[in-house]
């Protein structure tokens, strides 16, 4: 007996587990679904089926008497038939059926019947965005309706504030008035058409661009009918040309000529930027980390340099890790930092992927000296880039796209920029894994995509003149080439001369080249523009031939005067072929260029587009011998040492140790 109540129980409890379980019919479900939101039928009305599903009781109803559904409630999954009565009116009607359970959020699912008349709806023809957002949301989807073949015939943009701006505040924001919409492609508003005129449902697509205008931005998009034949009518049965929808756009705030202007520019720059750095905004902007100020005590204040006004004001500013996607620019409201003089933007998001702007804004920056654009995904410059010319020092373009040298040597070269000191062009590759430039196609790409950098500098090409356009800008202090897809020889002795007379430069260095010990004394500056005659005179003489291993003794007036005040010259991991010329195994700074690592190391295992293994043949990368360059031994005060070019680096380079 005692058994027998247990098996009992245990029935008990089991029947009550199975029938737990069949009330929850949909167990993966919370709430309920409906398989469709929009449905569209013509004027002859029809029927129509809505799957439904649900873990819980369900009821549903119309909003209009023009539609009947069956079943109305359940208990689970079940499939709705709708019943829509014809109609006989020229115009659409709309009704709502929403389906409901205990306690959840109901669904809603929207009928749309046509009349007989030719339409287009729009289900809000009233659009509200932003002014910014990231890149992700900046768009909006339309769902539209009808039972005709439409098309975008035109979109009219303007300022809401228009009528009470003046002519002045008009055009300085012109260039945002319009095209500030990404329409969608004939191709994304077909519809197929079947069973004569049923009418159709699309949701499509508007990308919107972020306004850096402080005023409202509208645009009225008017869709017409792809056959002129057919004529609209609007909800009361009229005829109508187009079917509006209008879009419109928060004004940005307006960024002011000062101090809090600048901070504002700032976090909105970063947030465009959707960099992965944070500025705190309850601290004094001058305690902001990427951020310096102009002080009274700055140099540039006290000589006039800048106006008073700067002080306070952003000097230099830094974002990094940044996430531009493809077709965008620098944002715009860089132009707002008026005295900036350092400006650096580093690590875009996949740049070997994406093709970014640089933008017109930054162009107008007055005192821009320093400027960073790194691993972003420029592969252009604008032309309007020639206006920063006057005052740029440095400019780093490491890690971008450009896809030839002229494309920068064009706009950045010593007539348009002649203060420029530092300019880099290192890493301009968009695939890391490539060795061999056999396989780059005629399109410049490799497995369908853009290298980046790749060139061929050999004599006769047309790339060489842009190369050799570099090695005539007597000012530059660092050139930096590395890690491209560069290929061919280097110019000769003889083309580097004729590229020197033809720019009108000495070909020769000359006295007027070198400093003496009394003028560093007096003027520390004069290092950066001149020689050290102590230590360099060699260059100067024509009576103490030196010989580098076993080709022809040079003098010191035989060395071509090629990028005379360089510290810094890279050229490695290119795949450059041929001899080293004399320009650089004798320049007067060629051991400050670490030459091993930094010009003779080329790419590792690296092929030209001739399948030649690429590298130089007249230099050993393990025992360079610098004897020719500063002798065998410390020359002592010696200035002068018969077959060796400058005696006096020895004791920079090999004593430099033991001695001052």
């Amino acid at each position: 007996m005692k058994y027998i109540i247990k098996i009992t129980l245990g029935l008990v409890l089991c029947a009550g587990f199975v029938t737990s379980c069949k009330d929850d019919d949909e167990p993966g479900i919370d709430g309920i679904t409906v398989d469709k939101e929009e449905i569209t039928i013509g004027a002859e009305g029809g029927t129509e089926k809505i799957a439904v599903s649900s873990n819980t009781q369900w009821v549903t109803r119309a909003s209009e008497p023009w539609i009947a559904i069956s079943p109305a409630n359940g208990i689970g999954s079940a499939v709705c038939d709708l019943a829509v009565d014809s109609t006989l009116m020229n115009t659409a009607r709309t009704a709502q059926i929403r389906f409901s359970a205990d306690g959840r959020e109901s669904k809603l699912v929207t009928v749309t019947q046509f009349g007989f008349g030719k339409q287009i709806l729009v289900r809000e023809p009233e659009v509200k965005i932003l002014s910014s957002d990231t890149y992700n949301k900046r768009h909006f989807e339309a769902i539209i309706s009808t039972n005709i073949a439409f098309k975008i015939g035109s979109v009219d943009y303007f300022f809401a504030e228009e009528a009470n701006m003046s002519d002045e505040e008009k055009e300085e924001v012109k260039g945002e008035r319009s095209d500030w919409l990404t329409l969608p492609k004939d191709k994304d508003l077909e519809m197929d058409f079947d069973r004569g005129a049923r009418p159709r449902t699309i949701k499509v697509d508007f990308r919107w661009g972020m306004n850096v205008a402080p005023y409202t931005r509208v645009a009225k998009i008017n869709l017409v009918p792809v056959n002129s034949e057919d004529k609209l009518v609007d909800d009361n049965g009229n005829k109508i040309d187009a079917v509006v929808l209008t879009v419109t756009q928060e004004k940005a705030m307006k960024i002011e000529d000062n101090r809090a202007g600048d901070s504002l520019a700032i976090i909105t720059i970063n947030s465009k930027l959707q960099s992965m750095m944070s500025f705190d905004t309850s601290e004094s902007m001058l305690n902001w980390d990427f951020v310096t100020l102009w002080e009274s005590t700055d140099k540039e204040i006290k000589s006039g340099e800048l106006p008073a006004e700067a002080i306070g004001r952003v000097r230099s500013v830094s974002y990094a890790m940044i996430d531009l996607q493809d077709g965008e620019s620098l944002p715009r409201e860089i132009r707002h930092l008026k005295y900036l003089e350092s400006f650096s933007v580093q690590s875009n998001g996949n740049r070997q992927l994406r093709t970014i702007s640089l933008g017109e804004e930054i162009c107008g920056l007055e005192y821009l000296k320093n400027l960073t654009i790194f691993s972003v995904g420029i592969n252009t410059l604008p032309e309007s880039f020639i206006k920063l010319g006057k005052k740029l020092e440095n400019l780093d373009l490491t890690s971008n796209n450009f896809p030839t040298l002229s494309v920068v040597t064009n706009i950045v070269n010593e007539d348009n920029f002649p203060n420029l000191r530092y300019l880099s062009l290192t890493g301009c590759r968009a695939t890391e894994t490539l060795r061999d430039l056999s396989l780059v196609d005629g399109n410049n790409q490799y497995n369908g995509r853009n290298i980046g950098l790749h060139v061929d500098i050999s004599q006769g090409q047309e790339q060489r003149t842009a190369f050799l356009k570099l090695l005539t800008w007597d000012k530059l202090i660092s050139l930096e080439l590395a890690y491209n897809f560069i290929e061919g020889e280097l110019p000769t002795d003889a083309e580097v001369t004729a590229a020197l007379m033809a720019a009108g430069k000495p070909v020769s260095y000359q006295n007027d080249d070198f400093f003496s010990e009394e003028e560093l004394a007096a003027t520390p500056s004069v290092f950066l523009d001149k020689i050290s005659s102590d230590t360099c005179q060699w260059l100067l003489t024509t009576d103490n031939p030196v010989t580098y291993l076993e080709q022809s003794p040079v003098r010191g007036q035989d060395i071509p005067r090629v990028l005379p005040f360089a510290r810094e010259v890279r050229l490695n991991l290119n795949f450059l072929t041929g001899e080293i010329p004399n320009w650089i195994l004798f320049h007067p700074y060629f051991a400050y260029w670490n030459p091993i690592s930094l010009v003779f190391n080329q790419q590792e295992g690296g092929k030209n587009t001739a399948g030649k293994t690429v590298g130089f043949n007249n230099v050993d990368l393990v025992n360079y011998d610098y004897s020719y360059y500063y002798g065998k031994k410390d020359p002592g005060t010696d200035q002068k040492v018969d077959g060796v070019a400058y005696p006096l680096y020895y004791r920079k380079f090999v004593l430099s140790e033991t001695t001052n």
